[in-house]
């Protein structure tokens, strides 16, 4: 059995106007130490179905159906109090923005000292040293001084460092990463990424990352799903959907990546990509999802747009358990 497995998850928020479906009956599943990514452009759906899993859709969002279910439970039937019982400790998240995670009138130890004592009944002085270990595990130097400084003191990629120890405080079973490395530069977010895949294969933990960035998730994920418009349209290991993509969205996506070309030449953008836009705004379907087990687009009308005729026949062989 899964660790974690998402069945049918369909979520949505209430407007003037009717639901607005944020998520159309999503399905995937997680494993024990597994390394998951999801990608798509902004607005596919991938920060709502993270933050679906821990139930943490404000209203006017709210979960309209589907199962949840976590070591066999279903987590979108439980109570706020069960619930709390598993946030941040069994199954804990890192946020996009740092700043926007940490209390700034707190100190790091304080944050830390708390947050594990809400979980464990231990003393403030052993509540402590956890934090301590869990700052040198993420290689912070003079983890002691930096538990007495206030999250303004630090910089971006410290702030972001104390976030995954946080993370880690309960040695949970999986870590959701939810654009982790979004307020960061480049150097210091490849040496956050490399920091979190080693910590998730030396400690067993699971691994959910959310990123626009395919270059992060081929080096860090082992399987892959890719999400538009609330849909999960194409899913299996990584290396083989970056190498050889079935759907014509997640090869438009692979396609928009930065080429190395003349010096002062124009980038031009994927077409595929320019025909979504316009299939979106008039309202045209996208070819569907690739089933799991035959990922075959069927057949539909010519002429529509190269996007969709570029969708036909199209099959992956081989597919995760």
């Amino acid at each position: 059995m899964a660790l974690l497995e998402v069945k049918d998850l369909d979520v949505r928020f209430a407007v003037r106007g009717g639901d607005l479906k944020a998520l159309r009956r999503i399905s995937f599943s997680l494993d024990k130490g597994e390394r998951l990514g999801l990608v798509g452009e902004s607005g596919a759906g991938k920060s709502v179905a993270a933050f679906s899993i821990l139930n943490l859709i404000a209203k006017p969002g709210y979960i309209a159906g589907g199962q949840i279910l976590f070591e066999g439970r279903d987590l979108a039937a439980m109570s706020e109090r069960e619930l709390r019982r598993i946030r941040g400790n069994r199954i804990a998240m890192i946020f996009q923005d740092p700043m926007m995670t940490l209390n700034p009138v707190l100190t790091i130890g304080t944050q830390m000292v708390e947050a594990i004592q809400a979980h464990r009944k231990i003393s403030r002085r052993q509540a402590r040293e956890i934090a301590l270990d869990r700052l040198r595990k993420v290689q912070i130097p003079s983890p002691e001084k930096r538990l007495d400084q206030y999250p303004h003191e630090l910089s971006g990629g410290m702030r972001q460092r104390v976030i995954i120890a946080i993370a880690l405080l309960l040695d949970p079973d999986i870590i959701i990463a939810d654009e982790p490395t979004t307020a960061l530069d480049v150097t210091i977010q490849a040496e956050i990424m490399a920091l979190l895949l080693e910590l998730c294969e030396r400690e067993n933990v699971a691994l959910m990352l959310i990123t626009h960035d395919l270059g992060v998730v081929s080096q860090v994920t082992q399987r892959m799903l890719v999400m538009y418009s609330g849909r999960i349209i194409e899913q299996g290991p990584t290396r083989e959907i970056i190498n050889d993509a079935q759907h014509p969205y997640t090869q438009g996506l692979i396609n928009a990546l930065p080429q190395m070309g003349e010096p002062g030449g124009a980038i031009v953008p994927d077409p595929r990509l320019h025909a979504v836009a316009e299939e979106r705004a008039l309202g045209v379907p996208l070819p569907p999802p690739l089933p799991l087990r035959q990922r075959a687009v069927p057949a539909v009308d010519a002429g529509l747009c190269p996007f969709r005729q570029r969708g036909r026949g199209l099959l992956r062989s081989e597919q995760p358990d």
